[in-house]
């Protein structure tokens, strides 16, 4: 996997949307329709259901002032990432937020990035293991460059899951960079996996 930097840009707000219709007699209601999703993103999700995952990499503590710092992290793991044992697939990498606390202002969070293991035995210094647990995620597909990962989860939490009918898990939120990630070029893919209840 190139060494490359990624850029985490988690919004949460409130997007109000309202709409006026004519009403016309005995005509059927409206079908709520969701607002077009940017190009940077797939519109509607794959809901998936994903076992355990253990992980080994590793993680920093981050708040919403200071989330932009997380591309130096993956510039620090991809220098000695080659030391992890028991790689499930070298060519996947993952980052992966949990412990999200919106009760604080700046809100916080832990980020960690690394790569599925088949086992946890052996942990190289400066390294921990993490395990994601089993959950039902949604799956956007965000396309192109990482400048505009901001707008696929702007699309994603304020317009797409207040329409969704989803609720949000208390899970780990993940992002998935495989051989169709390309930090250099419009063709680029990532993974993007929300935790459903």
């Amino acid at each position: 996997m190139k060494k490359t930097s990624i850029i985490l840009c988690v919004i949460i707000s409130f997007l109000m949307v309202s709409c006026c219709c004519m009403k016309t007699k005995n005509a059927p209601p409206p079908v709520p329709q969701i607002p077009e999703a940017p190009q940077s993103s797939s519109p509607t999700p794959q809901i998936v259901t994903m076992d355990e995952m253990t992980l080994m990499g590793m993680e920093k503590d981050f708040t919403s002032e200071t989330m932009m710092e997380i591309p130096n992290l993956w510039m620090e793991f991809m220098k000695v990432n080659d030391q992890i044992p028991n790689k499930a697939n070298d060519m996947e990498a993952w980052g992966v937020s949990y412990d999200m606390n919106y009760a604080t202002q700046p809100f916080t969070f832990t980020y960690f990035v690394g790569f599925e293991v088949t086992n946890i035995k052996t942990i190289p210094e400066g390294m921990i293991g993490h395990v994601a647990p089993a959950s039902k995620y949604a799956k956007f597909t965000h396309y192109g460059s990482l400048d505009n990962l901001s707008e696929t989860y702007t699309y994603i939490y304020n317009v797409w899951f207040p329409q969704s009918g989803y609720d949000m898990g208390m899970g780990n939120e993940l992002e998935l960079y495989n051989k169709k990630f390309n930090p250099e070029g419009e063709d680029s893919e990532i993974f993007i996996f929300i935790p459903l209840q």
